[in-house]
């Protein structure tokens, strides 16, 4: 089973910064999943949030500033808000990377074509991931040889019947954890490479069993 930092190592590090990220690695996590945005002057960067404020204590949209802007706020431990470009310098294919795109309707299409752009030389190593078909979709359609992660939070998608069908371009459905049952229930381990989010305190051994790919966790030292 393969162990994968949910936006680095979260739980004692500034989420989805160069620390948390550094200090992932420094765990020989397997890989890192993290988050990525599009800046007002079209760059991506790496934030979860649809607002600054839980982070920096600014009520406003992080893609309403430029990169600039983003990168002069202080996150905790004096880190920064980083460029997506910043953080594909520091992990150079040293493990796997996730990059989950954040669904902004106005936004989405442009990210998407940029991001393809980026790691079109870097496949072997970074993978996409969304909880929106328009993402992926749109991903596959520019370019069929990136790997792809289904995100699922929704109960009633685990019961369609068409799931499998329907996602059948993805290589991965990340899971949240809490669905455990019902993927076992559906037994969606046999043929498939599942994912669990977010790991942390949570038993898992069944799923083990059964053939579980990977957990994503905030703390990757419970496990490695």
């Amino acid at each position: 089973m393969k162990i994968i930092a949910h936006r680095g190592y979260s739980e004692k590090y500034p989420e989805n910064t160069l620390l948390a990220f550094e200090k992932a690695l420094a765990c020989g996590v397997d890989g890192i999943e993290t988050d990525i945005r599009l800046s007002l002057d079209h760059i991506p960067f790496v934030f979860h949030d649809s607002s600054l404020k839980r982070l920096a204590d600014i009520p406003r949209a992080p893609e309403d500033l430029n990169l600039a802007q983003l990168q002069a706020l202080s996150l905790n431990e004096g880190e920064h808000i980083p460029s997506l470009q910043e953080l594909l310098d520091l992990i150079q294919g040293k493990t796997m990377l996730i990059l989950e795109i954040k669904y902004n309707p106005l936004t989405y299409k442009r990210l998407c074509e940029i991001i393809c752009i980026i790691i079109s030389d870097k496949l072997s190593w970074i993978e996409v991931s969304c909880f929106d078909d328009h993402v992926l979709e749109y991903i596959h359609a520019l370019n069929p040889a990136i790997r792809l992660h289904k995100l699922i939070d929704d109960p009633l998608l685990l019961d369609d019947e068409d799931l499998e069908i329907r996602y059948d371009y993805t290589s991965y459905f990340d899971i949240d954890v809490k669905l455990r049952q019902s993927v076992r229930k559906r037994g969606l381990f046999n043929g498939h490479k599942i994912i669990y989010w977010t790991v942390d305190r949570e038993d898992i051994t069944q799923d083990k069993e059964a053939g579980l790919y990977a957990i994503m966790t905030n703390n990757p030292t419970l496990f490695i």
